[in-house]
């Protein structure tokens, strides 16, 4: 997995333990285990707009900045942060993502 956040996973990851909740760290798990069974797959975390939430992509074979096509994309999709913020999921600001339930932690969006 590489970290393209310039610091703000990191952040998020402080936030997490913070607040005592596991949810990010479980979806980098499930990002990370996504790449140990897809050998020669990389995905990449990039900020996204809304707090404490990333987008992702995954790529069918290894990451290079300023390399990469189109066609090489295998999915994306976005690890977003929900809470009384954005009223649990319910596609309000700032994320305005949209869950089947309500939410609060992360979330992986594709």
């Amino acid at each position: 997995m590489i970290d393209l956040t310039e610091g703000k996973l990191q952040e998020a990851i402080s936030f997490s333990r913070k607040i005592k909740n596991q949810s990010l760290i479980q979806c980098l798990k499930g990002l990370k285990y996504r790449e140990k069974i897809h050998p020669g797959h990389d995905t990449i975390i990039y900020r996204d707009f809304a707090p404490y939430s990333f987008g992702w992509t995954r790529y069918r074979k290894p990451f290079e900045e300023g390399r990469m096509n189109r066609e090489d994309i295998d999915m994306n999709g976005g690890l977003i942060f929900h809470g009384q913020h954005d009223g649990y999921g319910s596609g309000s600001a700032p994320t305005f993502s949209v869950c089947l339930t309500p939410t609060n932690g992360w979330e992986i969006h594709t």
